[in-house]
C-alpha cells in the first residue's frame, strides 16, 4: 500500500471502504435515514440478497482498549437490529489484536481490519492510485495550515513512564504518582486540581485523589446529575494481578453522600476480575455508588486520544454505558 490510511479524513475512509467493497462484488446501497439516525455508515447488498449493515472506523493512533471496540461493536449490533439487517460488518483502519477480534466476533459481527484493506487496495490499484493522490492532496493542505495531527510529547512520556513500571509493592507510589499526573493531565480543566490524601491500608502509606469536578463539559455534567456528585475519588492500586472485591470495597467506603462523593475511578494495571465486576454492580444498586476501573490499557487508550485532540471521556463513558445496558434487577 503506497499511502496511510490513517492520514485520510473520516469521510474519505468510509469512501474508500465503500468502493473496495463494491469491487468484491458487493452492492452498496443508499442509506436510508434511519440508519443514518442510529450511526450506520454503510449498507450493502451481498450475492445472496442478504442486507449487511456496516460500520467503520478509522484511527489516527491504536486503541488498545477491549471496551471501547466492544462498545462499538455493540452499538452495530442495536442498529442492525433496528434496521433487520442480516449481518454485520466492521472495518477497522488498524489491525487487531487476536483477543480483541475474538471479543468482538462473539458478538455475531464480522471484521475487517486494515489486513484486509491492504488486500484489497494490492487487486484495486486504480483505487489505490485514486486515494493516494487525494492523501496528496489532503496533506499539501494541512501543511499549508500546520495542522498535522500527532500525539504530543507529554502524552508519549506519561505513556512510555506507565509501560515502564513495575507492578507491585515495591513501586506503589510511583504507580500513584503515575496516575495523578495522568489524570490531571487528560481532565484538566473539567477536573480541577485534586486534594492527594494519605491513609495507612496494609502497612503502606496510600493516597487517594479527590477531584472536584467543574461545569461545561456534557459528560461530566451528566456524569455528576447521574452520580449525584460533585467529586471525583481517585484509588490506585499497583496489582500485579487483576483487582478484585476487595479492592473495589476499598474505594467504596471513600465514597459519602452527604459529601457529595459519589462517583469513583479505580485505577489498577489489569482488567477487573468478574468479583471485582459484581462488587461495582452491588455497589451501585445498592448504596448508588457508581465505579469505574481504569486499566493501563485504557490509561493508554485515553492518552493516546487526547494528545491527538480527541475526547479520552469517551473511554468512560463507553465503560458506564456497557454497566448499564447489562445492569439487572
Amino acid at each position: 500500500m503506497s499511502f496511510e490510511i490513517e492520514k485520510l479524513s473520516s469521510e474519505f475512509f468510509e469512501l474508500l471502504c465503500a468502493k473496495l467493497l463494491q469491487a468484491e462484488g458487493y452492492i452498496v446501497q443508499e442509506l436510508e435515514h434511519r440508519g443514518r439516525d442510529i450511526g450506520i455508515d454503510l449498507e450493502l447488498r451481498d450475492q445472496n440478497n442478504q442486507k449487511i449493515a456496516v460500520e467503520v472506523k478509522i484511527f489516527r493512533r491504536p486503541r488498545t482498549s477491549t471496551r471501547y471496540l466492544k462498545d462499538v461493536a455493540s452499538q452495530l449490533k442495536r442498529g442492525a437490529d433496528l434496521i433487520k439487517a442480516d449481518r454485520m460488518l466492521l472495518i477497522i483502519s488498524m489491525v487487531l489484536p487476536g483477543h480483541i477480534l475474538k471479543d468482538i466476533q462473539s458478538l455475531g459481527v464480522e471484521v475487517k481490519d486494515s489486513r484486509w484493506i491492504r488486500n484489497a487496495l494490492a487487486n484495486s490499484p486504480d483505487i489505490e492510485n485514486e486515494f493516494e493522490n487525494l492523501v496528496m492532496a489532503q496533506e499539501s493542505i494541512k501543511s499549508s495550515l500546520n495542522q498535522s495531527v500527532q500525539v504530543d510529547q507529554r502524552a508519549r512520556e506519561l505513556i512510555e513512564s506507565l509501560k515502564k513500571l513495575d507492578c507491585g509493592r515495591a513501586k506503589w507510589n510511583d504507580y500513584e504518582n503515575i496516575c495523578i499526573d495522568i489524570l490531571n493531565y487528560l481532565f484538566f480543566p473539567s477536573f480541577k486540581v485534586p486534594k492527594v490524601q494519605s491513609r495507612s491500608e496494609d502497612g503502606l502509606d496510600r493516597r487517594d485523589a479527590v477531584y472536584p469536578i467543574g461545569n461545561g463539559h456534557a459528560f461530566w455534567d451528566e456524569l455528576k446529575r447521574d452520580s449525584h456528585s460533585r467529586f471525583a475519588v481517585a484509588e490506585f492500586k499497583n496489582l500485579c494481578e487483576a483487582p478484585t472485591q476487595k479492592e473495589v470495597e476499598s474505594i467504596q467506603q471513600y465514597l459519602f453522600v452527604k459529601a457529595k462523593r459519589m462517583f469513583g475511578i479505580l485505577c489498577c494495571r489489569h482488567s477487573p476480575s468478574q468479583s471485582a465486576l459484581k462488587a461495582k454492580r452491588r455497589a451501585w444498586i445498592e448504596f448508588d455508588k457508581l465505579i469505574v476501573i481504569l486499566s493501563d490499557d485504557d490509561m493508554i487508550d485515553m492518552l493516546n486520544m487526547k494528545g491527538g485532540g480527541e475526547d479520552p471521556a469517551e473511554v468512560i463513558d463507553s465503560q458506564l454505558e456497557e454497566f448499564w445496558l447489562e445492569l439487572t434487577p
